[in-house]
């Protein structure tokens, strides 16, 4: 019982926090969603995870505020444990800790440092081509605001040049 009271205080607390890498700037959101359009080089080592460096751009909202989305730029670094050996692709697991520049073009302009753990699930189109669509769960702390976690579901799309290692190759 008192997990869940302090599960439900957290959840409360998260109307005041922010979304994913690219996040949505004002208090009073709980779960928010995020369109991002990104570049990553992805540095495969082992069989079931790499190391991702990425920058995009994107729209983030809540989904109490649908009509006050805010734009940015963001940049991250990720580690991420795929479920299937070698493929680098379909589901899966990642942490993360980037940073963003956020603005709604009007009177806010912010700047944020976020980590977080998303479960993804990677499509590869032509060649470097990806769409990733996501669920996460973030912590944005930024200036004058109490960190809080806020859940996020997001789409990724983007070239990712994927680097295999010598001894995946």
């Amino acid at each position: 019982m008192k997990k869940a009271l302090i599960i439900i205080i957290f959840l409360f607390g998260s109307l005041s926090a922010k979304s994913d890498v690219i996040y949505f700037p004002y208090q009073y959101t709980l779960v928010s969603y995020s369109v991002e359009f990104i570049y990553s080089v992805e540095w495969a080592k082992k069989l079931k995870s790499s190391n991702v460096l990425w920058a995009g751009t994107g729209v983030a909202g809540s989904f109490f505020y649908l009509k006050t989305p805010t734009a940015g730029v963001e940049v991250a670094y990720e580690r991420r444990f795929y479920f299937k050996p070698d493929l680098y692709n379909q589901f899966f697991i990642s942490g993360y800790i980037g940073a963003a520049y956020m603005t709604d073009f009007k009177n806010i302009n912010d700047v944020g440092i976020v980590p977080g753990f998303k479960f993804n699930y990677k499509v590869q189109f032509k060649n470097n081509l990806i769409l990733e669509p996501y669920v996460g769960l973030s912590l944005p702390v930024t200036v004058g605001y109490l960190p809080f976690p806020v859940a996020t579901v997001g789409l990724r799309l983007g070239i990712c040049k994927l680097k295999k290692g010598n001894k995946l190759k």
